[in-house]
Formats: structure tokens, sequence, C-alpha cells
């Protein structure tokens, strides 16, 4: 199955755009979550100073890891792990104060790799914490109803401290943790990476419901605007050469305005043409001054014969001489119809168009054909009142050659039959026999010049194989045309058109 070079060109530059799509898509992919592991990492920062500037009891945990988690829009605090080391707490000697369930399983602080922070600490109160925000905002930030723990009195301390950031894999999942180091104590803050991505992933995922439709549209609509631009000068193109005929092959395509490559396809066809219709002319010119020449001699010919059959008294000799006036006379009916068949290709078969009773000019002809049948039956079935507009001699040539070839190769007791019709437009004629089945092969090639059929025919039939040529040139001199209609391979159908 062949497929459209539009619709080629169509899937090619989809495939291009969409290709385009997909790195761009996965290029902002990875932006947008670096951008978002960015803030993420702020915000660690923010709640680890937080924590260690305003330390809490550890009854109070749970709720600390609920609200932590709120702040840093996961979906749950076993997506958090919380830790908080004091400095110069003497009880625990610099121990924990505060860690998460989570932190007995996950890497040891001090084993990760800290990397500073692009985080700058904001100073705290005079009390030693940061001024709590109203009570509407702290719940707006929040989005439900946790409240945050509240921070124990913490000694006295000093602001400021440093934020530094560590990656590392608990519980098959990616972590990020940061830490905040201040003269107070030591706070580590870590939050499950799955929880970020899961809800980022699905963010975009809404969002590409609404994109990714669009995308296609619009992909597809570029597509076809693309490739209906660039065939715009292929069909330009295609559409000249279907107007090249062999009465036009002196047309030229145009290239102002053409793009460079169009210029030069259209130079390359215009010289193409150019050569073509040399050669054409001349093959032409050939063909009717060889006709031309050829006929005078026959014509000459023809009268020394007749007058050297007159003359002799010889019985074999006028047989002889007979033979060959036969011969002359085909050869003079060859070189005429080869006149003919120059001239209508080169567009040059006069007509002299007048009312022509097609009715009467069939029904003369079928008389003629019943003197030439011997076995076959000669059927007719012609309308009355048939007429159109044409030559009269031309189309007796056209009329006299369908016949005289139909009933030439119908077989011993065959048929011959001959319609006509008026239709719409014009005038039908069919010319139908019965023949010696006949191939598909030999079917296609029934106009072709100097074809026959096999040797039988030749030995058997006489003719030229120009006549159903020359037939189809008259009608589409004529603005019709002659075509042969599929049928059984026994009978043979000639439909002749003729517009009125």
């Amino acid at each position: 199955m062949t497929v459209s070079f539009r619709i080629r060109l169509f899937f090619v530059a989809a495939l291009i755009v969409g290709v385009v799509l997909a790195l761009v898509f996965g290029l902002g992919w990875r932006s947008v979550m670096k951008v978002e592991l960015d803030r993420l990492n702020d915000r660690l920062c923010m709640e680890a100073r937080r924590i260690a500037t305003q330390p809490f009891d550890a009854v109070e945990l749970s709720r600390l890891e609920a609200d932590v988690a709120l702040k840093l829009r996961l979906g749950a605090s076993g997506q958090v792990l919380v830790r908080f080391e004091e400095i110069g707490f003497t009880s625990r000697a610099g121990g924990t104060v505060l860690q998460s369930a989570g932190w007995r399983n996950a890497p040891r602080i001090d084993d990760l790799t800290w990397a500073a922070a692009r985080f700058e600490a904001e100073p705290v109160s005079g009390e030693g914490r940061p001024r709590p925000a109203p009570r509407e905002r702290r719940e707006e930030e929040r989005g439900s109803a946790v409240e945050p723990p509240e921070p124990r009195a913490p000694p006295e301390r000093q602001p400021g401290g440093t934020c530094s950031l560590a990656s590392f894999i608990h519980l098959d999942h990616d972590w990020r943790a940061a830490r905040f180091d201040a003269q107070t104590g030591r706070a580590v803050v870590a939050a499950d990476l799955a929880s970020v991505k899961a809800d980022l992933q699905s963010a975009v995922q809404r969002a590409l419901t609404l994109v990714i439709p669009l995308a296609l549209l619009l992909t597809a609509a570029g597509a076809w605007l693309l490739a209906s631009l660039s065939l715009r000068p292929v069909n330009r193109l295609r559409n000249a050469m279907k107007g090249v005929t062999k009465n036009a092959l002196d047309k030229r395509l145009p290239s102002a305005g053409e793009d460079r490559e169009f210029k030069e396809l259209i130079a390359d066809y215009n010289t193409m043409l150019a050569r073509l219709e040399a050669s054409f002319n001349q093959a032409s010119r050939f063909s009717a001054d060889a006709a031309h020449e050829i006929k005078t001699p026959l014509t000459i010919l023809q009268g020394r014969i007749e007058q050297a059959i007159s003359r002799s008294d010889h019985r074999a000799i006028q047989d002889d001489l007979t033979a060959m006036l036969d011969e002359v006379g085909r050869l003079t009916t060859i070189t005429r119809k080869l006149l003919w068949l120059s001239q209508a290709d080169a567009g040059k078969l006069a007509l002299q168009r007048a009312p022509v009773p097609l009715t009467e000019l069939l029904d003369e002809l079928m008389l003629d054909a019943q003197m030439l049948v011997t076995n076959q039956r000669l059927m007719g079935d012609i309308a009355r009142g048939l007429k159109v507009q044409g030559d009269v001699m031309l189309l007796r040539q056209l009329f006299n050659n369908l016949l005289n070839n139909a009933v030439r190769y119908s077989p011993p007791n065959g048929w011959v039959a001959v319609r006509a019709v008026m239709l719409p437009g014009g005038v039908e004629v069919k010319f139908s026999n019965a023949t010696n089945e006949i191939s598909a092969e030999v079917r296609a090639r029934f106009f072709e010049r100097f074809f026959r059929a096999d040797a039988s025919h030749n030995s058997q039939v006489e003719g030229s194989g120009l006549g159903l040529s020359l037939a189809r040139e008259i009608a589409r001199a004529h603005d019709g045309d002659l075509t042969l209609e599929a049928g059984p391979l026994i009978e043979v159908t000639l439909r002749l058109w003729l517009p009125t």
C-alpha cells in the first residue's frame, strides 16, 4: 500500500515536534524538581533553625513532627525525622534531647557528608527566639488545625548559626536533611523526598491533563500546515504537468517567487519539456513528410499498374499486376492513415465541422457491411435523429474502421452488433463482436500503432494495425473518446463517445 507523501511528511514533522516536546518536558521536569528541592532545602533549614533556637520538651515531639511536616508540605509526620542535641546539657552530657523514633535505624549524623547551605539566619528577638507570627497567619500557613508545641523557656543564648545539607538513603527512600548549628545546640530535620516527588508529579500530571491534548492538537495542526506549505510548490508543478499535452508542449512553468530549490527543479523541468517538444515536433514532421513524399510515387505507381493491366492480354501477367495493385492500394491506405495520425499528433488535424446526421451515416455503413459478411449475423440498434457537430469525412472513416474491424475479426458463425443511443451531453455508439479468446495483455495494447494480436491474425486477416489508433485520434479530435470496455474474453466492445 502506497502512502501519501503529505501523510508521510505530516508524521515525520509530528514525530520531530513530539521528540522536541518530550525533551522540553524532560528538561523542564528536571528544572522544576531542582527549584522544588532548593525550596525544600530552605524550608528544612528554617525548621532546623527553629528547633535549634527554640528547643521543645520531649513529650511534645509528636506535635512537633506534625507541625514540621505541615510546614514542609509533606503528607504525614512519618515522612519527617527530627533530632536535637543541646550544648552544655549537663544531665545528658551533650546527649540527645529530642529524637524521632525513625532515627534509630537511620545513619549517624556525623557519618553523613554535609555541605554548607546558602541560608542566612535571621536574628532572634531579645527573648532569644523569633517573634511569633499572628495566630491567624500561622494557621493559614499550616493549612490545618494542628497546634505547634509551645517552646519551653530556653537558657540564655546568642542568635545566629549555620545550616548544612546532606542526603542519605533510609528505608529504600531518598532523604534530604538540614543541620543547623547554633550556640545553644544542634538540630537536624530530614524529609522523605518520595513524598515531595509524588506531590510534584501529581501537580504536573494535573497540568498535563490539559496541556498534553492541547499540545497534541497544536502539534498535529502545525505538522499538517508544514506539510501543506512544503507541498504547495510541488502541487503547482503537478498541476502544470497535468496541463501539458501533445498540443501544449510549448508551455513553460514560471519560477518567479519560488524558493531556490524549486527554481532549480522548474528550470530542469522546462529544459526537459523543451527537449521533448523538439523531439516530438521532429518526429511529427518526419511522419508527415514521409507520408506526403510516399503518397505521390504510390499514386503514380497505381496509375502505371492500372495501365499495364489494361494493355496486357496475358492472363497470368494481369493476375500478377492485379495483386501488385492491391498491395499498392494497401500502402496508399497506410500512408493516408499515417498522414492523419501525424497531423493528429501535432494537433493539426483539420476538422471541417458541420452538422452530421449519425443515424443516416450509420445506416449507410451497416448496408455496406451487410455485403461484407458471409456467415456472420449483423445486428443494429440505432436510435433515430442522432446528430453531432463534426467532420463528416473523418467520422465516416472512424465508423468504417470500427465496423470493418468488427466484421474482420468476428469468427465464422459469429455476430456483430452496433448500438447507438442519445445520452445527456452526447451520443454513445457501441461496436461489439464475437471473437476468439483475447487475453488481458493483448487487450491492454489494443490501441498501439502497428500492433496486431498474433501471427495468425497477420496471416489470416488483412490490416495494418493503425485502424483503432486512427479511430481514437479522430474521436479525441472531436472532443470525444474511444475506449475498450471490460467484458468476456470471447467478446470485444468498443465504446465511442461524441459530444453533441
